[in-house]
């Protein structure tokens, strides 16, 4: 896990330096810099795999004219060093990343499907002049950058760009999407013109030109097999999934909700383990699930770390863990990650998390309510369009929050073009009505900004896609990984290794979804090796007591800074705002998301431009 940086077409050692400087966090063990007339790179490094100083980046080949810097892991690094050692690539150092490097001599560009593992790589081919930018398949690394002039400024993270130049410009279609959905959509960011390597792709700087590239994607692939051939694929993938990301030079731990996920990784990973195995959950002062992370610790033998968070630490820290983020802090549990982390730095650089296998296996209860109405998008749009018409003659009553508005929005989920785009419809946080009269932002077709997915012939499958290419990696993913590492943790997700993906899209919807039951087929498969009170409880969401923060200590800060907030002031409608924090006086819980919504972006936005 690091940090990397650099520009193409700069030599500049002192710029970035500065770069550096914002990304320790994510690399607090060695930095490291290489410039010559056509590139700099950056990187700072966690040291976890070859902790000497042969682990070193940014690295070369033997030659010096292959240089990598990388953030992430390797999983099948050992068994690709093999391969490519019989070819005769000699290698200089232990590390997972040096077989980047030989991959890409050995096959081009196409080394990167050789890859098993989490990754942002920049390589620099010194004698093509050529850059390649890329991230893992499903996004679990961050990767930005900002190309103007033919110059290509990249990182990490967003404020190291800005540290190097970039313009500092809101861009308006990144605020509305997140309004929209509490993060930003497909490639772009909350800044104008600074954008993200998707997930699978691959980005390409050569003699001027940049181009783009998808070198994997998610594919249905539909099999004729028992029920019990699915159950025991399943076990044996997580298995040797969790195996490989148990390995390490240094100690590794699991973040335990009490949830199946993170129960079934900790006792997947426990054999691993021959000493202290340590895992860790968090509550809050007004509700927690810690009784179910004990029942997992105790029945699997770990040693267990409970952390309670309270509104004061967050009013404490909620200023760095904004800066941390970049993007506004639309998900609560963004901070549930943050301090999980900075508990988890004490005694472990590495842990396990379960991110994933809600979008793979059914685990959303969106997805069964959805299913119900499936049928109803095989009417003609034009037939969805008259009822539509017909129930916006009915006058909305009072404001856009009345009850009697409801039908309304229940409506606008029927009437969409597809049951895809419906789908995405559940996703909102906030609607495009609720964003027209609150805010001065003109209306965006927020669709045409999610990344599409190939044909699915299976309903749940296509919904799985879908958040596997837009919730997940934007939203959840990045969660994990600014919050591990702005603590210096490194988080492996088991969930998500490339084949037990495209194993998921295989795996019958029966299977994934029984009897009410989410996530049925992980339920089977793990259930010999967890405490049975584990495998028969029902999904839980890693919340936050957003409703109590609001109505208690934090209010006062909250209400200031949206009421005072220059960005809130420019583009949304005071009249209308007011009406909004006066209504949750009044009735506590009404509309608490909206409010930490508007509350997150004016926290970013004096965190970032101020």
């Amino acid at each position: 896990m690091s940090g990397i940086c650099g520009i193409y077409g700069v030599q500049d050692k002192a710029l970035i330096e500065r770069m550096l400087s914002v990304l320790r966090h994510r690399g607090s063990d060695d930095e490291g810099i290489y410039v010559d007339a056509n590139i700099s790179l950056g990187h700072t490094r966690l040291s976890i795999i070859d902790l000497t100083e042969k682990g070193k980046q940014p690295m070369s080949n033997e030659d010096g004219d292959v240089w990598l810097s990388a953030d992430g892991a390797i999983y099948n690094f050992i068994e690709l060093r093999g391969e490519l050692e019989k070819k005769g690539r000699r290698f200089y150092s232990n590390s997972d990343s040096e077989v980047i490097i030989h991959a890409y001599e050995e096959y081009g560009l196409n080394f990167l499907d050789k890859l098993k593992g989490m990754f942002a790589l920049a390589l620099y081919d010194k004698k093509r002049r050529r850059l390649v930018l890329s991230r893992d398949p499903i996004g679990e690394k961050p990767l930005y950058y900002y190309f103007n002039d033919g110059v290509l400024i990249f990182a990490s993270e967003i404020k190291a760009i800005l540290e190097a130049g970039a313009e500092k410009e809101i861009d308006e279609d990144g605020v509305y999407s997140y309004l929209a959905y509490q993060h930003s959509l497909g490639k772009e960011t909350l800044f104008k013109d600074i954008k993200k390597v998707l997930a699978g792709n691959v980005l390409t700087l050569e003699h001027g030109k940049l181009s783009i590239q998808k070198y994997w994607d998610i594919k249905e692939n539909i099999i004729q097999a028992s029920d019990d051939y699915f159950i025991k694929k399943l076990r044996a993938l997580l298995e040797e999934s969790v195996g490989l990301r148990m390995s390490a030079d240094v100690p590794v731990g699991v973040f335990l909700s009490g949830g199946i996920d993170s129960t079934a990784l900790v006792a997947l990973a426990r054999p691993y383990v021959k000493d202290a195995f340590h895992t860790f959950s968090v509550g809050f002062e007004t509700f927690s699930e810690l009784e179910y992370a004990r029942i997992a610790s105790q029945y699997l033998g770990t040693v267990h770390h409970e952390l309670i968070i309270t509104a004061d630490m967050v009013m404490q820290d909620l200023s760095k863990i904004a800066w941390y983020y970049d993007e506004p802090l639309g998900d609560v549990a963004i901070i549930n990650t943050y301090y999980l982390s900075r508990e988890a730095r004490k005694y472990v650089k590495v842990v396990l998390a379960g991110e994933g296998s809600d979008e793979l296996l059914g685990g959303y209860l969106e997805y069964q309510s959805s299913l119900k109405y499936q049928n109803i998008f095989r009417l003609p749009q034009f037939t969805r369009a008259i009822a539509k018409f017909l129930i916006d003659l009915i006058p909305a009553k009072g404001d856009i929050y009345a009850d009697s508005n409801q039908i309304h929005r229940l409506v606008a989920f029927f009437c969409q073009s597809t049951f895809g785009k419906a789908h995405l419809y559940t996703r909102r946080g906030i609607s495009d009505a609720e964003i027209n009269y609150l805010s001065k932002l003109s209306t965006r077709d927020n669709e045409s900004l999610t990344i599409p997915i190939s044909e699915m012939s299976i309903p749940l499958n296509k919904m799985s896609a879908l958040d596997c290419k837009n919730l997940l990696p934007e939203k959840f993913l990045m969660k994990d990984d600014k919050g591990a590492m702005a603590n210096s943790v490194e988080v492996r997700l088991p969930f998500l290794d490339k084949e037990i993906i495209e194993f998921a899209f295989s795996i019958p919807p029966k299977l994934k979804i029984k009897n009410g039951q989410e996530k049925y087929i992980l339920r089977k498969a793990v259930e010999d090796i967890i405490p049975a009170e584990i495998v028969n409880r029902r999904k839980q969401g890693f919340g936050t007591p957003v409703d109590a923060w609001l109505s208690g200590s934090m209010k006062e800060r909250v209400y200031q800074m949206i009421s005072k907030g220059e960005l809130i002031r420019e583009h949304f409608k005071w009249d209308k705002i007011q009406a909004l924090l006066g209504n949750f006086d009044r009735k506590p819980k009404h509309r608490s998301h909206t409010i930490w919504t508007l509350f997150a972006l004016e926290l970013w936005y004096e965190t970032h431009f101020k």
